[in-house]
């Protein structure tokens, strides 16, 4: 689609305020640079972080999961062959339960983590407690129980059709945020401790500042960018494309885009942020505070949440991504060869017996 040519500079990504006559810009506009620049420093890194692990993905199916696909015909094969020893008059009883538990237990294993449905009818002759009813256990354990809130489609107004363009957009919003409230009260539901009740309500807090922020902005982009009411084709096609960006960045409650989406376009129209009022000024560096929270928040979960594990074994620099998939497929290429091994000499149900004292 053709861009909107233009004799003016193409603006920074970061929406940063500028004054035109080199003015000492305020305390204010200084905050703001500040916190957008932080931001867009936050965006960048977790943006890379989020491409290594994608790449990280893509690389463990290529080059690790054919080495653990062996690993797990390997431990297939060794359950059956448990499961043939177990008939043996040789096994004392004693010896028998623990090879039944050793059976179980391998079976379980490749159930429940490599989805080998197949060995659910050899893991329930030998288990205490049924597959079916050890997985449900473990199912309910996980699962918060939530209080049904239904989740009934907003209506839409019967005079639909006789809004402007305008009043839709506003009501579309309206019905959006009701859903979004009801999804963000469903995943609240369940047992929580006060201090998470607090966390989250702050959290909840902090996600409608930046809806309110985001709807200001989304709404005064799209009256400005609506193509409908553009004569001129070239000037439409760059508007249609500005508003894909918009929504896109609205949908996400990402401020920081929408404010430099809306930069982009102030700057088309030979406007700039330092002629914004201070109290506007103010309230958006409160909502990119709200939202430079977040993106820290999400770093963090990188550093010490449950991706951290991951990140650290698999992610980095493409060297240091080539050096751990290379210790990985080493370690695992090992295992397999002892796999292999152990399989060939527990073919002698004597073996068997000498690894269950």
């Amino acid at each position: 689609m053709p861009a909107f040519k233009s004799d003016k500079p193409v603006p920074s990504l970061t929406p940063q305020i500028t004054s035109p006559d080199q003015r000492r810009l305020s305390q204010l506009q200084q905050e703001f640079n500040r916190k957008v620049a932080q931001i867009e420093q936050l965006k960048q890194e977790l943006a890379t972080r989020r491409d290594s692990m994608d790449l990280a993905q893509k690389r463990i199916e290529k080059d690790l999961r054919p080495i653990i696909m062996q690993q797990v015909a390997q431990r297939v094969e060794l359950a059956h062959l448990l499961d043939d020893a177990f008939a043996l008059p040789l096994f004392s009883f004693r010896e028998k339960e623990k090879l039944a538990q050793l059976i179980a237990s391998i079976a379980f294993d490749l159930i429940q983590n490599y989805e080998r449905k197949d060995l659910i009818g050899l893991h329930d002759r030998y288990a205490e407690v049924l597959y079916a009813e050890r997985d449900a256990y473990l199912t309910e354990e996980d699962d918060f129980p939530e209080e049904g809130i239904a989740e009934e489609e907003a209506a839409i107004p019967d005079n639909w059709d006789e809004l402007d363009e305008f009043e839709r957009i506003q009501a579309q919003l309206d019905r959006e945020e009701e859903e979004r409230e009801r999804a963000r009260q469903n995943r609240q539901k369940g047992r929580k401790t006060k201090a998470q009740q607090e966390k989250e309500a702050k959290a909840k807090a902090e996600l409608s500042n930046i809806s309110k922020a985001s709807r200001r902005v989304y709404t005064d982009l799209a009256k400005q960018l609506h193509p409908d009411k553009e004569r001129d084709e070239t000037k439409r096609a760059w508007k249609e494309e500005a508003m894909k960006r918009v929504t896109q960045a609205y949908h996400h409650d990402d401020f920081f885009e929408l404010l430099r989406l809306q930069m982009e376009f102030l700057q088309e129209q030979g406007q700039a942020l330092d002629k914004l009022p201070d109290e506007q000024l103010a309230y958006y560096i409160k909502i990119l505070n709200d939202q430079l929270s977040e993106l820290q928040a999400e770093l963090h979960g990188f550093i010490s949440g449950p991706n951290a594990s991951f990140y650290d074994r698999f992610c980095g620099s493409q060297k240091q991504m080539n050096q751990k998939f290379k210790q990985a497929k080493e370690g695992l290429t090992y295992e397999l060869e002892q796999l292999k091994q152990n399989l060939r000499m527990l073919q002698d149900p004597v073996q068997i017996k000498v690894i269950l004292k």
